[in-house]
């Protein structure tokens, strides 16, 4: 990586700190832009720019980023568990409804979301 690339997307990666949107977002899309052109990576830019020994014990001892859990998953996970069966036919019709049409309303996805969390943990 050349050194003026890397200074000029510093640079500008300053002035994404601007109260003025327009000039914030044109700032990451000339960075994105002199980025791509020099065939970088973002991690390549960053990466070990701040020795772990220099970070304070609060960033060494963060826990592991959350586990995303999608709709999808959430209902597979359910129907591995030993539900009634009146909550078992709950699911099993949300998700047949979930396949038809791609969404749930805001009751079974709390429905969902709840049942998730009693069952699978």
């Amino acid at each position: 990586m050349s050194e003026s690339a890397k200074e000029k997307i510093l640079k500008l990666l300053e002035l994404t700190a601007s109260q003025h949107d327009a000039e914030a977002l044109n700032a990451i899309r000339k960075a994105n832009h002199i980025r791509e052109k020099a065939g970088i990576q973002w991690i390549d830019l960053f990466a070990g720019a701040v020795p772990k020994s220099h970070l304070p014990p609060i960033v060494k001892q963060r826990p592991a980023p959350p586990r995303f859990v999608t709709v999808e998953m959430m209902f597979q996970e359910i129907q591995q568990r030993n539900l009634s069966d009146s909550l078992q036919a709950k699911i099993e019709e949300m998700r047949y409804v979930y396949e038809l049409t791609g969404q749930l309303s805001g009751e079974e996805a709390a429905m969902l979301i709840n049942t998730y969390n009693h069952n699978c943990f």
